[in-house]
């Protein structure tokens, strides 16, 4: 696990209802701009192994391109089937403007 804080956008590149995909020390992660904040999880359904950037952000759920399983923004816990595993979520935070993550397991 690493403890180092990465910058990855400004924090005006990402608006509400907005996500993106990242690469940190090869694990690509999304970021998530929900209503409730700014959240970071790994990028891969844990059902189907999609990207889930490519798929929809409604409200504080991310929703598989794939085969339409979701997952809490939050915490990364199961929200829809057909995936039953969560997702790792990272730290974040916002510093000078500027969305930090660092990785967690």
């Amino acid at each position: 696990m690493s403890g180092n804080w990465h910058r990855l956008a400004s924090i005006d590149e990402l608006p509400e209802g907005t996500m993106r995909a990242f690469t940190i020390e090869g694990r690509e992660i999304v970021v998530c701009h929900g209503r409730d904040g700014w959240f970071a999880l790994d990028n891969t359904c844990s059902h189907a192994y999609a990207r889930l950037c490519e798929g929809r952000l409604r409200g504080y759920r991310l929703i598989c391109p794939l085969h339409g399983a979701s997952f809490d923004i939050r915490d990364g816990r199961v929200l829809g089937l057909p995936a039953t595993a969560s997702i790792a979520n990272h730290r974040l935070r916002i510093a000078e403007d500027q969305v930090e993550v660092a990785l967690g397991s």
